[in-house]
């Protein structure tokens, strides 16, 4: 069982591509809660203690709706993914240079589509 949950959470690590600003508050809570909670089960007869594991459990969600709250109001361009802001800051700087420099039409298709622009790359067999 727990050789299912660790190959389970290793196949979600390497499945989320998405590296945005709240990544890090996100994997928090799926990995800290859960042991809180079990921390939490564990001191069930002190009360303290126990208060306490289960607040450490509840606040990376809290702090995560906050976050994103506050991401969108504020910054909603670093709840994007580091891919897309990479490609949109190209296409800024292109636009901004567009009537001083002239523009490969291919580099622009490799902006905006870096993936295309790789598979054409492979020669055939690697494909």
């Amino acid at each position: 069982m727990l050789e299912q949950i660790s190959q389970f959470a290793n196949l979600a690590f390497h499945r989320i591509h998405v590296r945005s600003a709240l990544n890090p508050i996100l994997w928090l809570c799926v990995l800290g809660s859960p042991i809180c909670i079990w921390a939490a089960w564990i001191f069930k007869d002190d009360l303290f203690i126990r208060n306490l594991f289960v607040i450490f459990a509840v606040a990376p969600f809290g702090i995560a709706c906050v976050a994103y709250i506050g991401f969108a109001v504020f910054h909603p361009d670093k709840l994007q993914s580091e891919d897309y802001q990479i490609r949109h800051e190209s296409l800024q700087i292109v636009q901004q240079k567009s009537g001083r420099i002239t523009l490969d039409p291919t580099s622009l298709d490799a902006i905006v589509n870096p993936e295309l622009h790789m598979l054409e790359r492979k020669p055939e067999g690697e494909r």
